[in-house]
């Protein structure tokens, strides 16, 4: 192994003995505001974990990706989907937004079972940060077209409701396999005849979505993540994430403190620093804008569509979102464990809803969690060969196909 450059090393150490020399200054300000509590008895209960995994391979004309979304408690519920995608520059935000809405899509079903559901990651960045490509897709389609297009979503979340009904059923055994977005369409029919076989007047009435149909299956994806997201808050839910980035607690107290120079520092050092036993700390998210919600969405809930996510979202007079009704703790599990962010709707007991998790959590972390993690991981070299496997089917029934298909990394492998 090549030796240590010396430069590097105590570049290294200068940032981490000034991070040190702020680190001093701040725990005792913070200790001054702030109060670490103990962890509560553990209450018994039925808890299932929720996480959720993805996977693409870029070819030379088509993304093609898995999604999937585990639960894990007293049984275990698994979902996945294989999906294909033009190369466009939104494609990885929508993978990522399709994997989110299997996640929230299978917490909200196991929500209707389990006395709490453990999402991995946080609440709060589901509701604050709207993926920015779905907001401008959707402000502009509605500035076109109108009353037309919320009549369309009207009926897109009616149908999506029968849908769900469907997977609820199909979930019972288990495992689901297959298309997982009703936006795509079903059986070789697009989205749009399956809503004019359904009778929407809005696209029987002339023909304004034809020009249209990609952003509009754009939009529908949208609605789908936005329809599990607010059945998912219907439930006891509370979520927990491992990697996280804020400074709210450090920020409050320079407020407080009036601060001359704020430091450029995150919170978790610091609440680590106050002491190294189980328990957690609550603080408040800092108040200020966000995001605007698009304005066909707020029409949407005006028709009583959303109304969790309507519940729990806190708006300004512009509709920015400002923040969001969740109450957020640093928790440490055991004496010298890491530090994790937990967020638990504001509608939920805190002390509760903790003591419940509290449960299933051994050592440092949460079992189901865990488990959850490694039962729903994609493997690379496992989704490469199922995506080749696939594909040389595709290709031997017609190599017409092949052009879309090509590996621009071949010659690398």
């Amino acid at each position: 192994m090549e030796r240590i450059d010396d430069r590097h090393l105590e570049e290294i150490k200068r940032f981490l003995e000034e991070s040190r020399g702020e680190l001093g200054k701040l725990v005792p300000l913070v200790r001054k505001h702030y109060e670490w509590e103990s962890l509560p008895e553990p209450k018994k209960a039925s808890v299932y974990a929720v996480d959720g995994s993805r996977m693409a391979k870029r070819l030379s004309g088509a993304i093609i990706y898995a999604v999937s979304a585990s639960a894990v408690g007293n049984d275990l519920y698994y979902w996945n989907d294989i999906g294909a995608l033009f190369p466009y520059s939104n494609a990885d935000d929508r993978i990522r937004v399709h994997m989110d809405t299997l996640e929230k899509r299978m917490g909200a079903m196991i929500a209707e079972k389990a006395d709490l559901v453990l999402m991995d990651g946080t609440i709060s960045g589901a509701l604050i940060r709207p993926p920015s490509y779905a907001n401008s897709t959707t402000q502009k389609l509605y500035s076109t077209h109108g009353r037309n297009l919320l009549e369309a979503s009207l009926d897109f979340l009616d149908a999506l409701n029968i849908k769900w009904k469907e997977w609820r059923r199909e979930l019972r055994k288990g495992v689901i396999s297959g298309p997982s977005l009703l936006a795509r369409g079903r059986e070789g029919k697009s989205i749009f005849q399956i809503l004019m076989e359904k009778g929407s007047k809005s696209l029987k009435r002339n023909l304004w979505w034809v020009g249209d149909t990609e952003n509009l299956i754009v939009l529908f994806e949208y609605l789908e993540y936005l329809h599990a997201l607010d059945r998912l808050l219907d439930g006891e839910i509370a979520s927990i994430a491992k990697t996280f980035y804020r400074s709210d607690v450090i920020q409050t107290v320079a407020e407080r403190e009036r601060l001359k120079k704020v430091p450029i520092m995150v919170d978790t050092p610091v609440v680590a620093s106050l002491t190294g036993k189980s328990g957690y700390l609550r603080f408040s998210y800092r108040k200020g804008p966000k995001d605007r919600l698009a304005k066909l969405i707020l029409d949407l809930m005006e028709h009583g569509m959303f109304p969790n996510l309507r519940e729990i979202l806190v708006l300004d007079e512009k509709n920015n979102i400002v923040d969001a009704r969740i109450r957020p703790a640093y928790i440490r599990f055991a004496d010298g464990g890491l530090i994790y962010l937990l967020e638990v709707p504001e509608k939920q007991d805190f002390e509760e809803t903790l003591a419940k998790l509290l449960s299933v959590a051994e050592d440092e972390y949460v079992i189901p969690l865990e488990y959850a993690h490694h039962s729903v991981v994609i493997k690379k070299r496992e989704f490469d060969a199922y995506v080749d496997a696939i594909l040389s089917a595709i290709v031997g029934e017609d190599e017409s196909y092949l052009n879309f298909l090509r590996y621009g990394r071949e010659p690398l492998e």
